[in-house]
């Protein structure tokens, strides 16, 4: 049987190369955010992707305010910073990607613990 290259064939070979490509666009995002998160064990890339996140004093300065405080809310954390709550919960996700945050949503309220243990892992690596 031959196949014709009627309108509506042509429209499926379109449409399957577009899905095509929208696949490797995701598959390529996938990899990009692997590679730019946080790895118990993978002393090298932690230590790349943490240096990299403490490169900006806001962040620097939010680490250094829960270390002290302790546990606190998103809004209370930022409060003497003077930035905006969006701002805020970018700076908190980059810091919570590399491992130095964790948080969790608790109602309304996001609040934000200091992850000793990426800290220690940095300090081990920064001393080899």
């Amino acid at each position: 049987m031959a196949k014709y290259w009627n309108p509506r064939r042509l429209e499926r070979i379109r449409q399957r190369k577009i899905r095509a490509a929208a696949r490797a666009a995701e598959n390529a995002e996938i990899l990009f955010k692997k590679q730019r998160t946080y790895t118990r064990g993978d002393l090298e890339k932690n230590a790349n992707i943490m240096l990299d996140a403490l490169g900006l004093l806001i962040r620097r300065n939010i680490v250094a305010r829960l270390r002290g405080g302790g546990a606190m809310s998103l809004s209370k954390l930022v409060e003497p910073f003077n930035i905006t709550l969006p701002s805020a919960l970018k700076h908190l996700r980059a810091l919570e990607r590399v491992g130095l945050v964790t948080t969790r949503k608790q109602g309304r309220v996001r609040m934000c613990v200091y992850n000793r243990l990426a800290i220690k892992e940095l300090a081990d690596w920064l001393t080899r």
